[in-house]
């Protein structure tokens, strides 16, 4: 394990020490080299399941000569990266001098391929979505990311879709991570290209976003597919749609990596950010193994955190030290649990332990508040 006596001499001096393997970052960010299996998914092409009353509904309140970030709010639409509406993403990359778009297919997850799907079979939309975002924010030029490894997919990729170019991103999951810096460095904003698909739709044919792109598969389904359909349908409903067998013993929704487990199929509605609904037949047991400190999870971490210390930390209710070791830092890519041999939870006791800080922080906050107020 990495010495951290610096660290404790910081704490001992009373100082904020933010440790982190610096010099272990580069070697993480190259990532983890995951299998695909995005067939037969990818190649099978889209299927849309929408429901009448929310099949190409008209954008409420429109008006002649509202500009692209209006026609973006006005139809609701969401950027399913991260969740929140287009119209926002926009405006903050006018205003920061956006000089790139880029749009954002690169799905490294397993199974997934709900955002490269539409940008091969919807390229028109995408381009059009593309223009208009670099219209709205004044942006030069743009491109599309696509992850370089698509396993035994038979998909080609050219140079460019539709004359826009094309980024194939080498780097291990989780891709994303690995351009942070670069997008920084070109003044470059991202968008989802499903979401640049629903605002060509909206500027062009004035209809709200009532769909998302999304991926069944796993082997709980007896065929996988990539779907478009309407934000009123269940994961139960997809699932069962496509042939779910008796013999699944988890359902994931959002992805292999980043998602969570569901239990309620038929309360679980898709959003922007559903992205994926996975059934797996494996039986995941809790054997209550003992961690063996043997640093993979440091080793792999996209951001150079210590996923070794702070489960150790949460576990054991130290908060203190869960800020000092970056926990806020973490972004969620499981690669911590993915390559953990004693198969611990560690990326969900990470996330546990987030969220109890701020719990943490606040009740400290206002404790010392009502210090002051009896002083």
């Amino acid at each position: 394990m990495p010495d951290f006596s610096n660290r404790l001499l910081a704490r001992f001096a009373g100082q904020r020490f933010s440790y982190r393997w610096y010099s272990d970052i580069q070697l993480a960010r190259q990532g983890i080299v995951l299998e695909q299996n995005k067939e037969p998914a990818l190649s099978g092409g889209i299927q849309r399941i929408c429901s009448r009353t929310l099949d190409h509904v008209p954008i409420d309140d429109l008006q002649e000569g509202d500009d692209i970030v209006t026609i973006a709010r006005k139809a609701g639409i969401i950027d399913e990266n991260t969740g929140r509406p287009l119209y926002l993403l926009l405006d903050r990359a006018r205003n920061s001098g956006c000089r790139i778009i880029i749009a954002d297919a690169l799905d490294d997850e397993p199974y997934i391929s709900s955002q490269l799907a539409p940008a091969l079979e919807r390229t028109d939309q995408l381009v059009r979505g593309i223009e208009l975002a670099k219209e709205a924010v004044g942006a030069e030029s743009a491109r599309i990311e696509i992850y370089k490894e698509l396993g035994d997919s038979p998909v080609t990729i050219g140079e460019d879709l539709g004359g826009v170019p094309v980024d194939r991103v080498g780097a291990g999951y989780p891709a994303d991570n690995s351009l942070i810096q670069k997008h920084r460095e070109e003044k470059a904003s991202v968008f989802g290209a499903c979401a640049l698909i629903h605002l060509a739709r909206a500027v062009y044919e004035k209809i709200a976003q009532t769909t998302v792109f999304v991926t069944v598969a796993g082997d709980g389904v007896t065929t996988s597919a990539n779907l478009e359909v309407s934000i009123d349908k269940t994961a139960g409903e997809l699932l069962r749609q496509f042939g779910l067998s008796d013999e699944t013993s988890r359902v994931v929704i959002g992805g292999s990596m980043r998602g969570v487990t569901i239990t309620d199929l038929d309360s679980t509605r898709v959003t922007a950010q559903t992205r994926g609904i996975l059934a797996m037949r494996e039986v995941f047991k809790d054997y209550n193994y003992t961690c063996i400190g043997c640093g993979k999870c440091d080793d792999v971490c996209p951001v150079g955190l210590s996923p070794y210390y702070l489960y150790k930390f949460v576990q054991a209710g130290r908060y203190s030290m869960l800020e000092d070791f970056d926990i806020d830092l973490c972004i969620g890519c499981g690669t911590c649990s993915y390559v953990c041999p004693a198969k611990l939870k560690i990326a969900s006791e990470i996330t546990r332990g987030k969220m109890e800080l701020v719990q943490y922080m606040n009740a400290k906050k206002e404790k010392e508040q009502n210090e002051e107020v009896r002083a």
